[in-house]
């Protein structure tokens, strides 16, 4: 006999596994973001449980993104926020113990593509975006948290000009990592006046839409980070 939802019925086991991977499927399909869940009787009527089964399964939910229970009792779906998917891949490379070495063969890898393509396709709104993130950047005076999010603010409108949804996730995804490398070449003797160069060359070659410019400017700037984080890394070492 098929339930409700349309599936066959629930095994016993892991019952509020399959409950929360029958709501996360609904939830995923029909895009119900933002939508109020029904209450937990409700929900165990509609899949045949006990609520205490629905209660596991909104904690799994919850751990997954995509349900929010701040709203007192009531329950609403959201969509899985990138900050959250960037403090786990954080966790995940401090405890793999992956080095930085391999953090920038990623950014390499991902920033060098987006610059080509921001090259081709940046918008006027893109590029005075760069600009006043730039002009942040030129300020000597602002602090190193400010500078910090400014620079991977600068690196994140490049992903989005490049035109791909699914790279800006991905930077986006990677910010609390990227974001690490980027505070160590802050504290780095002489690294706040060369990043300010660098991130004016590659906003240079964007608005002159040179895509292979862009791609050294952006090399160039990242072997350079690379470097500074090895530095620094060797002086809290001494």
């Amino acid at each position: 006999m098929m339930n409700t939802f349309g599936h066959e019925p629930l095994n016993t086991a892991h019952l509020y596994e399959q409950v929360a991977d029958l709501m996360e499927q609904e939830i995923i399909s029909r895009r119900l973001d933002g939508e109020e869940l029904p209450g937990e009787q409700a929900l165990a009527n509609r899949f045949h449980v006990s609520r205490a089964s629905i209660r596991e399964a909104m904690k799994l939910l919850r751990e997954r993104g995509l349900v929010d229970s701040r709203r007192g009792s009531v329950s609403m779906i959201r969509k899985p926020e990138a900050g959250n998917l960037s403090a786990m891949v954080s966790r995940i490379i401090r405890m793999d113990d992956i080095g930085y070495h391999d953090i920038y063969g990623v950014r390499i890898i991902m920033e060098l593509e987006a610059a080509r393509l921001a090259a081709l396709h940046a918008s006027e709104q893109d590029l005075s975006a760069m600009r006043k993130q730039l002009a942040i950047l030129k300020d000597r005076g602002i602090s190193a948290d400010l500078r910090r999010d400014t620079d991977f603010a600068f690196h994140l409108l490049i992903a989005k000009a490049a035109g791909n949804r699914l790279l800006v996730l991905l930077v986006e995804t990677m910010s609390n990592v990227f974001k690490e490398m980027i505070n160590a070449g802050i504290f780095v003797l002489g690294g706040i006046d060369d990043a300010i160069v660098r991130h004016d060359k590659i906003y240079q070659a964007l608005l002159s839409k040179d895509p292979a410019a862009a791609q050294t400017a952006m090399l160039e700037h990242l072997e350079q980070s690379r470097h500074h984080v090895a530095v620094y890394q060797s002086a809290r070492k001494k």
